[in-house]
């Protein structure tokens, strides 16, 4: 079969769907490195399976000569939910390749390597039994942040002066709200915590030089050495975080067994890896970039990077969009090839959006003088729009009012009357997209309390409100009820500094659903009567198994079907595996306990038929504290994006990759601020671990322009028919970034409504 031939069997002549002459480009790429440039709605998906489906079936053409085995085949996601329609995607090309080819049946697709490259990074390291990854257990967020609090001597062992001077080098980690450098006292140890987890995650993700940073001196020396005593608690403890499988997974394939894996062995079992495919590569880290290229020194390199730098938005969490921006010297560095033999496919067909939409939002980005920077974007053509709405309506509004409080009700109104009118099928198809989903009066709460008042449902998972939801603080009071019933822990004085300020709301929540459920205050009693054992032995209950068993009473048994109480009810117990999960630290020798689990409760010495203290010390503290101040978003189910007959309220960086008939777009007044983010990455560029593979990047704040303007393009990208801006008087009135280069730019390009 040649290309030809496949592509007729997919897109038959006269059929619904077709590929445009730079789609079939792309999938004509012979070999070699390729730099695809994906537009918003572009159809890169479809373009990523028609790719492998190439690999996979195509033996007899210019472009290929012979098949891949499915094996050799790489292709990472950004997402799980993006790697499941991808391969959904295959497997429904693949039923017509094989209907009109049944010989090719024999042909697995399900031995391709689709994942995201966490994922796979996992899988491979366990699959080929890397020495640096035998017993491991991978921590995921939550787990990292019990650790770090636990074990590492600047957090658990404090010492005010030592604190303050090593904070005091990376003032801007924290909010003013959270602590100044001028304090004379530390941060409080969970801002020390999340504050240090970001360090030592970032020191992985950007490629910094430990060793450049020990030679500096001063608070990077400490820092340096920060980093070796985690890596070796790390080691000992049989742990690793989500940037730690990275390096070791680009250690493995600098080993013999790794470059094995890598190249194989010229036979059909051990093809090696041929392809690599990357998905949303605008938001690739370094270490990242370097397992890639690590990857693709096979000849012929045959690196696939897809991705759009204007849409990247992961920057706070690692992500360069450098990496694409400048793929083409990445090559040069990496795979020494010359940078004009890299091949480079724009795909700049849009098939989602009304032409005034992708006009707006095309014009939006090209608008501003710092996106003309060399590396601010790589260069390609404009946008053009393909999809065929015939109405003229004005696609590209805007809703302004004299006050926030009036906007929100205008704004609700909209929507019902789009309800009302039948204009669209279902609430969810009008989203609002704003910086932040939190509910609170400057952010979501408004607008979520207006649409609540014309009768409509909201469905916000990252509202930053996980821990404030009824079904979670009374699991969490129902849980108090039983470990410690009398709230003698609660109230001694010499336990203050364990006992979270929510504490009492939590047992509020429980009392009054116990008080509604005979069932639950039954079992809560006799839980707490059967709590019996020998003064300091281990008790006869688990954590774990109490959670799963309170949560089968009412009312939680009810809350369960319902989609959003079953999904946060979900998250809740994950959160407990977590914690029962984590080694409980021996004081003495600093390594954990073997064979102790944090899961299993002890009976006190000093209270027959109670927890002991200590225990209960690490859940107030490390558990229930935690989880109360966080700021959780609420776990979100991958297989349903909205659930019907809600409004999705949803922040920018959650709509990536998503499309909605109605899109409003709020926060209007914003401009860029320099963060946490931008500081380090000026910081940490000075000490690179590879000096060859460099980036010139411009001064923070034109960095932090970038990302607001980028970050509102994904946002006016996502509108199918309609696209509407939300904004105060004032907000249209005055300079701000969302609204332009120029303080009447928006207005002349959208209509009042």
């Amino acid at each position: 079969m040649n290309v030809q031939e496949l592509l007729d069997i997919l897109f038959p002549k006269g059929g619904q769907k077709h590929l445009t002459p730079d789609q079939e480009s792309i999938i004509k790429h012979p070999n070699g490195p390729a730099w695809i440039l994906a537009g918003p709605g572009s159809g890169k998906t479809e373009v990523l399976a028609v790719l492998v489906l190439r690999l996979l079936y195509v033996e007899n053409d210019s472009v290929q000569q012979g098949r891949m085995p499915p094996e050799s085949i790489m292709v990472t996601t950004f997402t799980k939910l993006a790697a499941r329609n991808l391969e959904d995607r295959i497997s429904q090309y693949r039923a017509k390749v094989v209907t009109a080819h049944p010989d090719l049946v024999g042909i697995d697709v399900s031995k391709l390597r689709v994942g995201t490259l966490h994922g796979l990074c996992n899988d491979l390291l366990q699959e080929f039994r890397a020495p640096n990854y035998q017993n491991v257990r991978l921590m995921d967020e939550f787990e990292q942040a019990l650790f770090v609090r636990e074990y590492m001597s600047l957090i658990k062992q404090p010492n005010p002066p030592t604190e303050i001077a090593f904070w005091q080098a990376f003032p801007w980690m924290f909010q003013p709200q959270q602590w100044k450098p001028t304090y004379s006292y530390p941060p409080t140890r969970w801002n020390s915590t999340d504050k240090l987890v970001t360090l030592l995650n970032r020191l992985v993700e950007d490629r910094v030089s430990i060793a450049g940073l020990r030679a500096k001196g001063g608070q990077l020396q400490v820092l340096a050495d920060l980093y070796d005593e985690y890596v070796q608690h790390l080691d000992s403890n049989f742990r690793c975080d989500f940037s730690q499988l990275q390096s070791r997974f680009l250690d493995f394939l600098q080993t013999t067994i790794g470059q094995s894996f890598r190249d194989g062995d010229g036979t059909a079992i051990k093809p090696g890896i041929q392809w690599v495919l990357v998905d949303e590569y605008q938001d690739t880290n370094p270490v990242q970039e370097e397992i890639y290229f690590e990857l693709a020194k096979r000849e012929d390199h045959n690196l696939v990077v897809v991705g759009d730098d204007d849409q990247a938005m992961y920057r706070f969490r690692g992500g360069s969009v450098e990496c694409m921006v400048t793929f083409d010297d990445a090559c040069q560095v990496f795979l020494g090839l010359p940078k004009a033999t890299v091949a480079r496919y724009p795909l700049v067909d849009n098939f989602r959006s009304h032409a005034n939409i992708v006009s707006f939002f095309d014009e939006y980005i090209r608008s501003f003088p710092v996106m003309t920077s060399p590396s601010a974007r790589a260069p390609k053509p404009s946008i053009r729009a393909q999809k065929s709405i015939s109405q003229s309506y004005p696609a590209v509004g805007r809703i302004g009012a004299g006050k926030l409080d009036d906007l929100a009700i205008a704004f609700a109104q909209t929507v019902r009357g789009l309800v009302d009118g039948g204009v669209v099928n279902d609430p969810s198809e009008c989203c609002l997209l704003l910086k932040s989903a939190k509910e609170s009066p400057h952010n979501a709460g408004k607008y979520v309390d207006a649409l609540i008042n014309v009768g409509l449902t909201v469905y916000n998972p990252r509202n930053k409100a996980f821990a404030e939801q009824e079904e979670v603080q009374g699991l969490l009071g129902a849980l108090l009820a039983v470990v410690d019933p009398n709230r003698r822990y609660a109230t001694d004085p010499g336990n203050t500094n364990s006992i979270p300020a929510g504490e009492p709301g939590i047992r509020a929540t429980f009392n009054r659903l116990a008080a509604a459920s005979v069932d639950l205050a039954d079992y809560v009693n006799k839980a707490t009567a059967a709590l019996k054992a020998k003064p300091g032995q281990p008790l006869d209950a688990n954590l774990q198994e109490l959670a799963f068993y309170l949560i089968s009473l009412e009312p939680f048994s009810t809350w369960q079907q319902d989609p959003v109480r079953r999904v946060r009810l979900g998250k809740l117990t994950k959160l407990l595996e977590a914690y029962s999960s984590m080694p409980v630290l021996d004081p003495a020798t600093g390594l954990s306990r073997p064979g102790v689990s944090r899961g299993f409760m002890r009976a006190s010495n000093s209270y027959p038929g109670e927890v002991d203290a200590r225990w209960l010390g690490g859940f107030y503290h490390l558990f229930i504290g935690y989880v109360l101040t966080a700021g959780f978003d609420d776990e979100e189910d991958e297989d349903v994006i909205v659930p019907a007959g809600m409004v999705p309220v949803m922040t920018m960086h959650q709509s990536k990759g998503l499309e909605f008939p109605f899109v409003f777009v709020g926060h209007m007044g914003e401009n860029p601020n320099i963060s946490a983010t931008h500081e380090l990455e000026t910081l940490f560029s000075g000490y690179p671990a590879n000096p060859a593979r460099t980036f010139t990047r411009a001064p923070a704040s034109e960095r932090a322009e970038m990302d607001m303007i980028r970050q509102y393009y994904v946002a006016y990208s996502r509108a199918k028919y309609a696209l509407v801006l939300l904004g105060t008087n004032t907000h249209f009135s005055k300079q701000a970034m969302p609204l332009g280069p120029s303080r009447n730019w928006v207005r002349h390009r959208t209509n009042e409504l």
